[in-house]
């Protein structure tokens, strides 16, 4: 969320998408990522057409699949570890 503003921030800590203050076509990518990351089984080919249908290329559709798997792995990893949350979230860290 680096450089985002605190509406935006706030809206993606809670997991809401509907009050986000994000593009139509943004919002049906969010919701696409989430269906992804709590169900990837259940996606189907319409809810890839709806990705289409909102813009976005073949492409940015496998990137945002690939983001997706990336951070589930690197959160099962975490988990397996018992790594404790560094809370960037809502504390960044100083980069000075």
């Amino acid at each position: 969320m680096q450089g985002a503003d605190e509406e935006l921030a706030g809206a993606i800590r809670r997991c809401d998408i509907d009050g986000a203050p994000v593009t139509g076509a943004e919002r049906v990518l969010l919701r696409f990522v989430k269906l992804v990351t709590e169900t990837a089984y259940r996606s189907t080919p319409e809810d890839v057409q709806k990705l289409r249908d909102a813009g976005w290329t073949e492409s940015q559709i496998a990137e945002a699949v690939y983001i997706t798997a990336l951070f589930a792995f690197f959160n099962r990893v975490a988990d397996a570890f018992g790594l404790d949350d560094p809370g960037y979230t809502f504390s960044p860290p100083d980069r000075t």
